[in-house]
């Protein structure tokens, strides 16, 4: 049995092709799903039981396509919330390394506790249509945030409440 011997095109079309995204490759499948339904209705349109099953074929495609897209929005939703932890904890480590008597103290955490609550606006935006992401925006972030906020807001009315040196 004789194979075939690769050619420039069959090399020059595979380096191509590894070039592509998958999700080019997933818009060129949906172009060509959508050109072949055209067809499909042009093809049928004297079989309304053959019409049918292919809109069935149809809507189960764009159920499909739906879910996929749900999920991708679930899995990018997680991964802003997660960056956000990460994020919100580095600029408290960075407030815990000064002198809360320093100077830039107080206006380094007003700046991330506006920060943190234009993101908190943001999510819950985001988030409106996720609601097991929107309680783990809440509980460990907002949460966290709350408890700063809160600690701030404490640590403030005491040093107000001492006579003045």
């Amino acid at each position: 049995m004789k194979t075939k011997e690769p050619t420039i095109n069959d090399s020059a079309e595979s380096a191509v092709a590894a070039e592509r995204s998958i999700d080019e490759l997933y818009a060129e499948a949906d172009r060509l799903i959508r050109q072949m339904d055209q067809v499909v209705h042009d093809e049928l349109s004297h079989k309304p039981e053959a019409i049918a099953e292919w809109e069935e074929i149809m809507r189960d495609y764009e159920e499909g396509l739906a879910e996929d897209e749900r999920e991708a929005e679930e899995e990018k939703l997680g991964r802003e919330i997660n960056e956000w932890l990460e994020r919100i904890n580095a600029e408290i480590d960075q407030l815990m390394a000064l002198d809360p008597a320093d100077l830039e103290f107080d206006d380094m955490l007003a700046r991330m506790f506006a920060s943190w609550n234009e993101a908190d606006a943001v999510m819950r935006l985001r988030c409106r249509h996720y609601p097991d992401k929107l309680a783990k925006w809440e509980k460990d972030v907002m949460g966290s945030v709350k408890r700063w906020e809160a600690a701030f807001a404490d640590a403030t009315e005491e040093e107000k409440s001492k006579p003045a040196n």
